[in-house]
């Protein structure tokens, strides 16, 4: 497993060092060089800070409320020939310069798990590059209605990186969390992207992560289903306008071995998993689970299982289907979905006996959601 340190993130990344760190490294540069202008003297060759700032960087006070730039740090460990792990075991907050969202508890060397692929899959199905003004970095913006879900991707982003110390936990109340620049830039440039990798029309999977192994694809077709994916009855389906990516997500489940067919339309490419690759890929969805919770597909997971009982229900094989949707409908009006989970039927059998009963003129069908051309029917 790749691992990235600290110095690699080659981001303005800022720390906060812990205070025995910072007592042992003074009184190393106190006996070096025996007075604090000495100490600065020997780094204001490669730096313009104001020796009073630089005085501040050594006191415990300054160390528990600010943060410093990496760089001096790693100036003041190559002077005292202090090794760089060393340093970056000692740090206990880091975040990028001016930015107001910081990471305590952090995990260094950050580890490149099947999550940090999934993260970047979630940013290219749903997630947005916010390129701000004034020279601070892009990040990214995670557009997410289901609460779990939303909460779970800040899950993700702890469990790779430490505890992101946010102004507010906005994003249980809104649909957008974020993530933060001093960890967007690490996902930028571990394969070598940038913002235009993440524009719904010419987006694709990085190159490095297709050619990674199973636990790594799992999880960035778990993050395009959370996103991206309907469940039917008989199979998943992912429908992106750019089908260049959707090529990319048929490459994964043929190398992940699910049967899985491939579509174009105009603008659209469209993959469906079927029934007997929606089985394997829901046997690995539970194994891969187990290590990694934080994959949770949330309600998907439900409507997968649901789509399995269908197949293991008496009611799927009974005769007179028709009457029964038809003595339902006398009841009530009903959807489609609706009629398919009180019968455990596949919607495409609903939809059979729903168009024979439309034509003979014993139903109605009436238009509730223009959007997603959702239909209600009703007895005549």
């Amino acid at each position: 497993m790749r691992e990235v340190n600290i110095w690699e993130f080659r981001s303005r990344v800022n720390i906060r060092v812990k205070e025995e760190f910072l007592v042992t490294v003074r009184s190393k540069l106190y006996e070096k060089y025996k007075k604090r202008d000495g100490i600065y003297l020997a780094l204001q060759k490669k730096n313009n800070l104001p020796s009073s700032t630089f005085y501040n960087f050594l006191k415990e006070s300054h160390c528990r409320k600010f943060f410093v730039p990496l760089e001096i740090w790693i100036q003041i460990c190559n002077l005292l020939e202090i090794d760089l792990l060393e340093l970056q075991n000692n740090i206990s907050a880091y975040k990028t310069s001016n930015g107001p969202n910081f990471v305590s508890e952090p995990i260094l060397p950050v580890k490149i798990t099947p999550i940090f692929d999934m993260i970047i899959a979630h940013n290219i199905a749903d997630g947005t590059v916010i390129n701000p003004k004034k020279g601070r970095l892009p990040y990214f913006g995670y557009r997410q209605f289901d609460k779990q879900i939303r909460s779970l991707y800040v899950t993700k982003l702890e469990s790779i990186f430490g505890k992101i110390n946010f102004p507010r936990r906005y994003y249980l109340t809104t649909t957008r969390p974020y993530c933060p620049p001093v960890l967007a830039s690490l996902f930028f440039n571990e394969y070598n992207l940038d913002t235009t990798s993440f524009l719904s029309r010419t987006a694709r999977i990085p190159k490095g992560i297709i050619e990674k192994d199973r636990d790594h694809l799992i999880a960035v077709l778990i993050a395009f289903i959370i996103d991206e994916a309907w469940i039917d009855s008989t199979m998943i389906g992912i429908s992106v306008k750019n089908t260049g990516l959707a090529g990319d997500l048929y490459q994964i489940c043929l190398k992940l071995g699910y049967k899985t067919t491939f579509t174009v339309k105009g603008e659209y490419g469209t993959i469906s998993i079927l029934r007997n690759g929606m089985k394997k890929f829901f046997q690995d969805y539970k194994k891969i689970i187990k290590i990694y919770p934080e994959m949770n597909l949330g309600n998907k997971e439900i409507k997968i299982e649901n789509s399995f009982k269908i197949y293991d229900r008496r009611i799927y094989k009974t005769k007179g289907n028709k009457n029964i949707i038809l003595n339902m409908l006398k009841k009530e009006p009903l959807t489609v979905n609706q009629i398919a989970l009180r019968i455990n039927m596949t919607r495409p059998g609903i939809r059979f006996h729903i168009h024979n009963l439309e034509k003979a003129g014993l139903i109605s069908r009436r238009l509730i959601d223009h959007k997603r051309m959702e239909s209600i029917y009703e007895f005549e």
